[in-house]
């Protein structure tokens, strides 16, 4: 069965856990923005994007929540404006595509 399900004799710290899944968060938000060409973009695929930017922040804002208590919370919180920044800096180039595609008119 521990194969299946995998028991640790001792727990993770709290903090560890924490830091585990922020960093995870931030290794699938850096995989997707390598595997993506965002000037080919279409709309929709933009707005799925964007979809998955808003879940990610979801996401951190419920780590930094659940462990809010811990004494390593600053090491989170930074952790975590990584995360946003490198969202925050895709996200204005998707919005930069998407006005500069809405100011193009057909002749």
């Amino acid at each position: 069965m521990s194969k299946v399900v995998p028991f640790n004799q001792r727990s993770a710290p709290a903090a560890a856990v924490a830091m585990e899944r922020l960093r995870g968060i931030s290794i699938e938000i850096e995989t997707l923005l390598s595997r993506v060409q965002i000037e080919s973009l279409t709309p929709s695929e933009m707005a799925r994007i964007l979809r998955v930017f808003d879940t990610a922040n979801a996401c951190v804002r419920i780590v930094l929540s659940d462990f809010s208590k811990e004494p390593a919370v600053h090491q989170l919180i930074e952790q975590s404006h990584g995360i946003k920044a490198l969202i925050e800096a895709a996200r204005k180039r998707i919005d930069g595509l998407s006005v500069a595609s809405s100011q193009v008119r057909p002749a």
